[in-house]
């Protein structure tokens, strides 16, 4: 009855059902779902932890008052409840995924990283989701359609272990801080941020929480009032003091286009009577001010969060979700920016400023919105469009608070595996500093990682879709970048590798991928002296009497734009370069493409490359790769 009547009411009727059920019963699992969605404070878990003391015998039970103990921040109490259960079942994930929570959250970060991964290992059991359970909060959308989709058991653990190994912070450490970190932030987004009315409609009803979105009259007349503000215009101060007034060239194109629409209601009230008629001679409409939210779809964005509950998976308010998926504002402010209007000095309002995200603004709307919005929660509540897209990031993404500030150019050439055909090398290369980089499927984690400090990593991977993680470090400073890479196959036909560029060195007679890997120009860039080599490998050439037989053609254009130009099919007024080539080969064995441009071929200027293989013995075109340089 109180969960379908909803409110305040209905949650403390919902409260004294359920724990009368869980009294009777502790081991009904819809009663304790249900209950961890309501509100509890420190009080309301002390009391359910005396009536679940009568059955500590039982190991599901043992667990909820462990979690419950964490939740108060009785960690001792909690570990040595957990340390019992696991005595009795040492792969147990849930004893072990609390282990790690209360371990964590205390600070042991050793011993929590030690119960995690146990914890990862046997996830096939975690029939609870309890290990679901403790990350849901900074989970993506895609990530939460993945796992609603249904991850198989056996996969459970490697799932959560790619999660992860996506949100690495620093590639160059042994432990994967982002762990250590979200634990942290739990704990505090719990004890300061809980979500006090969770059986309000706004976080049952995707209708209601729809309907909420759009900020009631009285909200953006306090915006206008107290965050957007300047003198009143001489016409409406009528000789007086100008008061504060609530306008900004800015913000005009969120309001109705008319003079006077940058105007609260209670403005428009007061305006001289001359003034009024005169502006209405005018055609201006002095109607209430109107909301035109610069096109932007609110429903659109809060979809995701309407449908999967992020409050209530989580029991945080929108400034937990945002804490506990970026960390800590770099500043913040109560109330509006406007000193002088006392009704803009309230706690009923939150800013957040991320330097690199930009300003979240969270907001209580009943109590601006004169009974029109009854949400009374802390949500996110933006009013431009720096803001509206601040609340998308809190919906849609999370980070660490890890600084990378070192900024670095990054490339990648894919090869054919010589160990194994079926595998595929991935060269990747930053244009400054040490480098680590790491694959990432969507199970198993890190499918291969390395590091150099000659700011060059190769990889090797079956083929298919990835993330790839690269990290540069110049001294002390990190840098970090992200991009999702489809591996090619080079095992079931004809292939041309991706192109190596490198400035051309004297001594060796034969050149391999290995002697192009250290000559490397990790920038691109060349000297307008330098000699540019090319260097490629082609597969899949048909053998005739032990013999291959191609033809490679060379198209080179100086562009001025190299987005545009990489587009395009033709070239006209590019060179051309055209060679026969015929070798031994063998089938399986690659072939080794190479070309030295000289300084005359290519004067100073950005250029785009293409390599094009004809197979002569199949008659069959062998495939093209492409690449960017420049000459200074």
């Amino acid at each position: 009855m109180g969960l379908w009547l909803g409110g305040d009411d209905g949650e403390r009727i919902a409260r004294e059902g359920l724990e009368r059920v869980i009294e009777l019963d502790p081991l009904y699992r819809d009663a304790w779902d249900q209950w961890l969605t309501l509100y509890r404070n420190a009080g309301g878990r002390r009391k359910m932890i005396e009536r679940l003391q009568a059955n500590t015998t039982d190991p599901v039970v043992q667990l909820r008052i462990a979690q419950l103990l964490i939740e108060e921040e009785r960690y001792a109490d909690a570990d040595h409840l957990l340390d019992i259960g696991l005595t009795q079942d040492s792969t147990g994930p849930g004893w072990n995924a609390l282990r790690a929570e209360s371990a964590l959250e205390a600070g042991d970060t050793l011993a929590g990283i030690v119960f995690y991964d146990r914890a990862l290992r046997y996830a096939v059991r975690d029939s609870a989701n309890v290990l679901w359970r403790q990350v849901v909060g900074i989970a993506t959308p895609s990530e939460l359609r993945a796992w609603w989709a249904g991850v198989p058991p056996e996969a459970k653990g490697t799932w959560l272990e790619s999660f992860w190994a996506r949100r690495n912070p620093n590639l160059f450490a042994s432990t994967n801080h982002r762990i250590v970190e979200h634990f942290s932030r739990l704990r505090y987004a719990r004890k300061h941020y809980p979500l006090l009315h969770p059986l309000v409609s706004y976080h049952r009803s995707s209708v209601a929480r729809t309907l909420n979105l759009e900020p009631a009259q009285g909200e953006r007349e306090f915006h206008l009032r107290c965050e957007v503000f300047k003198a009143l215009p001489p016409y409406y101060s009528g000789g007086r003091v100008p008061l504060p007034g609530v306008s900004s060239v800015r913000d005009r194109a969120r309001v109705a286009t008319d003079p006077a629409a940058h105007l609260t209601t209670e403005e428009k009230e007061s305006m001289p009577r001359n003034t009024r008629r005169g502006l209405e001679a005018m055609g201006v409409v002095l109607s209430p001010t109107l909301f035109v939210p610069l096109g932007m779809d609110l429903r659109g964005a809060d979809t995701m969060a309407a449908r999967v509950g992020y409050n209530l998976a989580t029991g945080l308010d929108d400034r937990g979700i945002m804490y506990l998926r970026f960390g800590p504002p770099d500043a913040s402010r109560l109330g509006g920016d406007n000193t002088v209007d006392p009704q803009c000095n309230t706690d009923e309002l939150e800013r957040w400023r991320y330097a690199e995200w930009g300003e979240v603004r969270f907001v209580r709307p009943s109590a601006f919105s004169k009974g029109l919005r009854t949400t009374p929660e802390m949500v996110f509540r933006p009013m431009n469009q720096d803001q509206f897209a601040s609340m998308q990031l809190g919906l849609t993404r999370d980070a660490s608070s890890e600084i990378a500030a070192l900024e670095f150019g990054l490339w990648t050439a894919q090869f054919r595996n010589r160990q194994g055909a079926a595998t595929t090398d991935l060269v990747i290369v930053s244009t400054s500093g040490a480098l680590a980089a790491a694959l990432v499927g969507d199970v198993g984690g890190e499918q291969a990682s390395g590091e150099s400090n000659a700011g060059s990593v190769t990889l090797a991977a079956a083929p298919g879709r990835y993330v790839l993680l690269a990290h540069a470090r110049e001294g002390d400073t990190l840098g970090r970048q992200e991009l999702g890479l489809t591996l090619r196959s080079f095992h079931a036909g004809p292939a041309i590798s991706d192109l190596l560029l490198a400035k051309a060195w004297r001594g060796d007679t034969l050149i391999s991928r290995s002697a192009m890997l250290e000559h490397l120009q990790r920038g691109l860039t060349f000297a307008a002296e330098d000699t540019v080599r090319v260097y490629a490998e082609v597969y899949g050439l048909r053998v005739s009497a032990e013999r291959v037989s191609y033809h490679v053609t060379y198209r080179i254009l100086r562009s001025d734009d190299l987005q545009r130009d990489i587009a395009r099919e033709d070239w006209p007024g590019a060179i051309g370069l055209e060679f026969d080539r015929a070798s031994g080969g063998a089938e399986g064995r690659s072939v080794t493409e190479m070309l030295d441009l000289s300084p005359q071929q290519i004067p100073r200027g950005s250029y785009l490359l293409r390599v094009q293989v004809w197979d002569n013995a199949a008659a069959a075109q062998i495939g093209r790769a492409t690449v960017a340089f420049r000459v200074r």
